[in-house]
């Protein structure tokens, strides 16, 4: 105060957004940083559903919202997308080449996306390489098809794995 500037010293206080992911919830900052930026809505008006799992089509609307994706107009790769409440967004992820789907004419909207297809995404997503002779620190992913992603994003540190040695990649 004497000399006019600021302090260092100061609290934060967060209100929550979601009734069921309170501020002492492990990944409470990074929900509300989802909610605030627009990539997550929420299960509902005042629910984040924190242990549900995420669907295919759930994380196509995610990655578009995060990147900002322009939706195509007219686009209709998948078959199985027809009258989703997330077809916009996944033939909007197959215009921008950041899925092929889980067969060249189905995306599997409904499907669980599992750990190794979500490094997928994101890798692809975000532009994310990894460099040659990057760090392999996980034993459960050898002879993945999604081995490269997942290392890349251990290498871009997005990911620890579910354990130090593990990634869980199904």
């Amino acid at each position: 105060d004497a000399l006019g500037l600021y302090s260092p010293s100061f609290s934060i206080s967060v209100t929550p957004r979601f009734d069921d992911v309170l501020p002492s919830h492990p990944f409470a900052g990074e929900i509300l940083g989802l909610s605030e930026l627009g990539i997550t809505v929420g299960c509902t008006a005042d629910l984040f559903c924190p242990g549900d799992e995420v669907t295919r089509g759930e994380m196509a609307a995610f990655l578009v919202r995060a990147r900002g994706l322009e939706s195509e107009a007219g686009a209709d790769w998948f078959v199985d997308d027809d009258g989703s409440y997330f077809e916009d967004q996944i033939e909007t992820l197959y215009h921008h080449g950041i899925t092929t789907g889980c067969t060249p004419t189905l995306f599997c909207p409904a499907d669980l996306v599992t750990r190794e297809q979500m490094a997928a995404f994101i890798t692809r997503a975000f532009g994310l390489i990894a460099p040659d002779g990057a760090v392999d620190p996980f034993i459960d992913d050898d002879g993945s098809y999604f081995e490269d992603q997942i290392e890349t994003l251990y290498h871009h540190g997005i990911t620890t794995g579910c354990t130090p040695t593990w990634f869980c990649p199904a």
